[in-house]
């Protein structure tokens, strides 16, 4: 049974911006994206957050940064590290938030980088000892780009292009989580 859009936003714990703290006015009326972390003696904790904007035709002209927000003077993180804790031999890895749900939901444990610019080398590590690392990359330019990449930094690193101009959520919403699962059995 698939999981409902509630039990979706209590998992990743998404919020809205509705009255922003003083100094967060930018981020009113956003989607609230917490990476979350877990530590043994306090539970969850909230390492940034990163933010986007839900208005469709939006041209992110009141937003800084476009569609996407992070906090300022916050580092580009790993989204997901729960999916890091799955008992698999294999996991993905996508160009964003959105996409690292999808995947998760279709199956495949999926950590999620904020954009196909951010990976930083120390992100290799814990994904060294999978089996495979399946590199979802957007179907554009910056995509390519992203695969190009990790396929240098990761040697257990299978490339799973998706069609030009999509994502993992697009295919997805399109064509069936099977259409994903699909793709990295070729």
């Amino acid at each position: 049974m698939a999981p409902s859009v509630r039990d979706l936003v209590d998992k990743y714990r998404l919020g809205f911006v509705d009255d922003p703290l003083p100094g967060h006015e930018q981020y009113q009326g956003m989607l609230a994206i917490p990476y979350l972390r877990w530590a043994p003696r306090i539970g969850w904790s909230v390492a940034t957050m990163r933010f986007r904007c839900l208005l469709a035709n939006c041209d992110h002209g009141g937003h800084r940064g476009g569609k996407y927000a992070s906090m300022p003077e916050h580092p580009p993180r790993i989204y997901n590290t729960l999916a890091l804790l799955d008992d698999t031999d294999d996991i993905g890895v996508t160009e964003g938030e959105f996409d690292a749900i999808t995947a998760s939901v279709s199956g495949i444990p999926t950590i999620g980088i904020p954009g196909a610019d951010a990976w930083r080398k120390h992100f290799r590590e814990p994904l060294l000892g999978y089996r495979h690392v399946y590199v979802f990359t957007d179907g554009d330019r910056a995509g390519n780009a992203f695969g190009e990449l990790l396929i240098k930094e990761l040697p257990n690193a299978l490339i799973v292009p998706m069609p030009t101009g999509e994502d993992v959520s697009s295919l997805v919403l399109k064509h069936g989580k099977h259409a994903l699962l699909e793709r990295t059995r070729t």
